[in-house]
């Protein structure tokens, strides 16, 4: 996730240069043939562009908005995920009244901690997109991945006893089974006398939540944005741009025929304004991938981690996640 306020000259140039350099020499090609050709008829009358230019900006527009609840709905699922977090941990400690629940709330709770970060891992774990794209690319130079199953084995070898690694390993999704042992806690807890029915009850339920959080985000995960809404929007775009410099050129050749060079800067201009458009919506469309504005998964983790350890009154608290070149992870 970018977090400074205003987005650095650079970064705006770095994702958009080649594409302005193709649309200027574009842009000029149009312009010398006009101009020192004699090509008078390549001026198209500017009115169907303006119309093609306003539908894709609707169409964009749809995209950009059905994107970003995408990444927002995201948002909100690490909102729950940090909020039930808290609460099952504080609940738990709250109702365990012997020295023998309170070593079993630590285990449930280390669970917890291992739970919300296998989650991240496995949301990282594959991406929909090729690892040549350029956000994900620019995050991964700031923030180098761990390989996949040496970060499983580093989170469960802190949090979960060795018998319990081995068994999850088997696991093709041990953020469920980490929930399961989670359960498998509280029911012993229960039989014990260490928790009575409505206590059980209520923590089962928000085991039960965590679930249905971990399916949410999952269901984002394992359905990227429709293909036929994100493909055809670059192509709109892309036809617009194509289209943009025949009927300016003529525009301005009626205002004077001095001034027809103002089609290239005014080319680039707007384009250079829908194919940010375009690309705002792109990078919003899979929130879990490591791209440049994605969800701040890692930070996340690690702020429920502090809480969560904080509460079982533990020492040596880790750091928050700082932000690398203005990227939070």
């Amino acid at each position: 996730m970018y977090v400074k306020r205003e987005i650095d000259p650079e970064i705006i140039w770095f994702f958009s240069w080649k594409q302005m350099c193709v649309i200027a020499v574009f842009a000029s090609i149009i312009y010398v043939l006009f101009e020192y050709v004699g090509l008078r008829k390549i001026a198209i009358p500017f009115l169907p562009i303006a119309t093609v230019g306003t539908a894709v900006a609707f169409y964009v527009g749809f995209k950009n908005n059905s994107s970003y609840d995408r990444l927002w709905e995201a948002r909100k699922i690490w909102g729950e995920i940090t909020n039930t977090s808290r609460s099952i941990a504080a609940y738990i400690l709250a109702v365990s009244r012997t020295d023998g629940a309170q070593d079993e709330a630590k285990r449930f709770i280390h669970k917890q901690i291992a739970f919300v970060n296998l989650l991240r891992i496995q949301l990282r774990k594959r991406n929909v997109w090729d690892d040549t794209d350029l956000y994900v690319r620019m995050s991964k130079e700031c923030f180098p991945s761990i390989p996949f199953e040496e970060e499983v084995l580093g989170t469960l070898t802190e949090h979960c006893s060795p018998e319990e690694v081995t068994n999850f390993l088997t696991s093709k999704n041990i953020a469920k089974e980490l929930l399961k042992a989670q359960m498998q806690i509280l029911t012993s807890m229960k039989d014990r006398g260490w928790l009575d029915g409505y206590e059980h009850s209520d923590v089962m339920r928000m085991c039960a939540d965590l679930y249905a959080h971990q399916g949410k985000a999952e269901r984002i995960k394992s359905f990227p944005f429709p293909r036929q809404y994100a493909y055809f929007s670059e192509v709109f775009v892309d036809i617009f741009i194509f289209l943009l410099p025949f009927g300016l050129i003529g525009e301005f050749y009626k205002l004077d025929p001095e001034i027809t060079w103002l089609t290239i800067p005014f080319t680039m201009l707007i384009a250079w304004i829908f194919t940010t458009m375009e690309k705002v919506g792109d990078t919003s469309e899979n929130p879990f991938e490591r791209n440049l504005n994605d969800i701040p998964m890692s930070a996340i983790c690690r702020n429920i981690e502090i809480d969560l350890r904080e509460m079982l009154g533990e020492d040596n608290l880790p750091e928050p996640l700082a932000a690398v070149d203005n990227i939070l992870m």
